[in-house]
């Protein structure tokens, strides 16, 4: 994971990938979900923390929203599908926002000082995130003949894939990721409706509870 990062392969292009990076059998097809374009892990796993900077200078860590259900979205300032999925975004954040849902928009291939101006003269339905220093990035690597990217730590350890924009990972009260979507998800669909009603009631009696999920740090599969 030494390559430069090149931000031209994280266009929606690759939003092909996804055929091959988790094929689907026919009863999979069928699950609503996946109609709406959101996929369920069979299992979920723990996502590490990601400590990034808000465009006021504020410091955000992931481990702080535990015993909330937060959509992690990756997107760009350039990105069309991103543009797409806002609207839908935005109805969840009203719908949900006092209710335990938390969406951040992790923006890592723009550069601060365009995030920041973007953030002062835009309106987004999400918290706007960067890396602020911390080495927090996205590395494109290859996997089986195909380019995709993935989220690093400071120790260039593999955290969460992204492989095109947006990429927004579904996470439970508990810090675990339960799912992800690549490109516009439906989220005003009736299913990920239930699904996130259903998460956000479990938020409310998890915080206390204890987790053995393990953490792993590398790919949607």
């Amino acid at each position: 994971m030494t390559r430069p990062l090149r931000y031209s392969i994280l266009v929606l292009a690759s939003l092909t990938l996804l055929a091959a990076l988790a094929p689907i059998s026919l009863s999979y097809a069928a699950d609503p979900l996946t109609q709406a374009n959101i996929y369920l892990y069979p299992k979920p796993h723990k996502v590490s923390d990601l400590v990034l900077k808000t465009p006021t200078g504020q410091t955000i860590s992931l481990n702080d929203y535990k015993g909330k259900v937060v959509l992690l979205h990756f997107w760009s300032i350039t990105c069309p599908a991103c543009k797409i999925e806002e609207p839908r975004l935005e109805s969840l954040r009203r719908a949900y926002s006092g209710s335990g849902l938390e969406i951040l928009g992790v923006n890592l291939v723009d550069s601060p000082t365009a995030i920041q101006r973007f953030a002062a003269t835009n309106r987004t339905p999400f918290s706007i995130l960067f890396d602020g220093g911390r080495g927090f990035g996205l590395q494109v690597v290859e996997m089986a003949g195909k380019r995709t990217a993935f989220l690093v730590n400071p120790q260039k350890e593999a955290i969460l894939e992204v492989p095109g924009f947006p990429t927004t990972y579904i996470v439970d009260c508990r810090g675990s990721a339960i799912g992800y979507s690549v490109g516009p998800a439906k989220w005003d669909d009736v299913s990920a409706q239930a699904m996130l009603q259903k998460l956000i009631v479990e938020g409310r009696t998890c915080v206390s509870q204890k987790t053995e999920q393990t953490d792993r740090r590398y790919s949607m599969q």
